[in-house]
């Protein structure tokens, strides 16, 4: 029996090393993960040096604060950074400190401390269909909809090149009222930046196909009357010698999770003029539907529960089928299980209850 106790206490005593190993080995990679920077000057003009606190998080803004030298104020800039929120923009509120006189002037210097990210007047058309989104978005209660947005079709000449990241400075009240509701800010500055992570349209890691480093953008079945395209993140259409963005999915924006890293839609398919596509909300297993008819400039949101009534306990869409007048869903519990569902959705009463609003 003694030479049992001791066994089992070497045992006890190896894994309580090992969870302490680990423990220090974790606590390290956070703090080595972590990096906070510190600058005086006189920032705003007023004579007395200011303070500037800038924490980095993996070569990432985390958040800063400002000090006023003059006041001993403190103002802090949070950056919602990418992995806590799984959104392709980031909103960082400013304090109206920094779009009055004396702040105003603070502001272009203390900018370039923060951000590597370059800032710009001028939004690339998919997001600007983004921005569109927020603004009209809207909440519906109903049998067949959850929400929908309206958005104003930009067409160009040229084939739309992926973009970049880049930021906005934003102070457009009815844009700032969407951006801070979908992204849960309870603020009510007067002016933010957005931070369009642009890049992961063409960056992102592909989930379904087999070359996970696809190239973007691909070019999909083309329907009657236009061709389709898809980034990471986002789809375009070329009709005649013209294109447009139709689509851009956004985890903030539609309440969904979604790993900016990993390609964001599963599978798209098209209806006469409209487009539908299934998105995919990795990490998480719950995805949704839109439809959207371009031609007018707006997206719904299907309900889950009227596309899944006849399998409540399905929660994960692997695919779609469009069959005459009809939409296949291929349903399961979740990603990992054998059991598929099908079911079937009569596109012509959607698209009815769609028109009307």
């Amino acid at each position: 029996m003694a030479f049992h106790m001791t066994i089992k206490r070497k045992r006890e005593f190896q894994m309580k090393t090992i969870c302490f190993i680990l423990f220090f080995l974790f606590t390290c990679s956070a703090f080595a993960q972590n990096d906070t920077k510190y600058f005086s000057a006189d920032f705003n003009e007023d004579g007395i040096v200011d303070e500037l606190t800038v924490t980095y998080f993996i070569g990432t803004l985390d958040f800063a604060s400002y000090t006023d030298g003059a006041t001993k104020t403190q103002y802090k800039l949070p950056y919602q950074r990418q992995e806590t929120k799984h959104s392709l923009v980031k909103v960082t509120p400013l304090p109206n400190y920094f779009t009055d006189s004396i702040g105003a002037k603070a502001l272009p210097k203390i900018d370039s401390l923060m951000f590597s990210v370059p800032l710009t007047k001028k939004a690339d058309q998919s997001l600007l269909w983004l921005l569109d989104n927020y603004v009209t978005k809207t909440i519906l209660n109903n049998t067949y909809f959850t929400g929908y947005s309206i958005f104003q079709s930009a067409w160009t000449k040229q084939k739309p090149a992926l973009p970049k990241n880049y930021r906005l400075l934003i102070t457009d009240t009815l844009l700032l009222k969407g951006l801070y509701s979908s992204h849960q800010l309870k603020d009510t500055c007067s002016a933010a930046y957005v931070t369009y992570l642009g890049k992961y349209h063409s960056s992102a890691i592909s989930l379904n196909r087999n070359d996970v480093n696809a190239v973007y953008p691909i070019r999909l079945d083309s329907a009657k009357n236009f061709q389709l395209f898809q980034s990471a993140h986002g789809i375009f259409i070329k009709k005649d010698s013209l294109y447009s963005w139709v689509f851009v999915s956004d985890g903030a924006l539609y309440n969904n999770i979604q790993k900016v890293e990993w390609e964001s839609i599963i599978d798209v398919k098209t209806y006469n003029d409209y487009v539908i596509v299934l998105n995919q909300p990795y990490p998480a297993i719950q995805n949704s539907l839109f439809i959207v008819d371009w031609k007018r400039g707006k997206i719904v949101e299907l309900n889950r529960k009227f596309l899944l009534s006849k399998f409540p306990d399905a929660r994960y869409m692997e695919n779609i089928q469009v069959t005459e007048d009809y939409l296949i869903i291929f349903a399961k519990n979740k990603p990992s299980s054998e059991d598929l569902h099908e079911i079937k959705i009569d596109l012509r009463v959607v698209l009815e209850e769609m028109m009307k609003l």
